[in-house]
């Protein structure tokens, strides 16, 4: 991947890092922590895919390598919060409207 392209995701993922971080802050949902999480992980990947390629974390993998599969999880975690708190919102409209 080029210089300018990582360049670019670093700025993407940093301006999602800072939104939401802001949008933990203020709601206090613990459903931002996973995004959070997810987007300090990327930044971190990218800035070190960046500044230091060569750093090994282990089992044979780089360090950036090991950060974007945490990332990867996260996301997951991410992703699963989401469905559960849009399916929890449809059973409550369900509910309301039957009342």
């Amino acid at each position: 991947m080029s210089q300018s392209v990582l360049i670019a995701l670093l700025f993407v993922f940093l301006v999602h890092l800072g939104v939401f971080s802001m949008l933990w802050v203020r709601r206090r949902q613990g459903y931002y922590v996973a995004l959070v999480v997810t987007f300090t992980l990327l930044s971190a990947a990218i800035g070190l895919r960046l500044v230091a390629p060569g750093i090994e974390g282990g089992h044979g993998l780089y360090l950036h390598e090991l950060l974007r599969y945490g990332a990867w999880m996260a996301a997951a975690v991410s992703i699963s919060w989401t469905i559960a708190r849009g399916l929890r919102r449809v059973r409550q409209r369900g509910r309301q409207n039957c009342s």
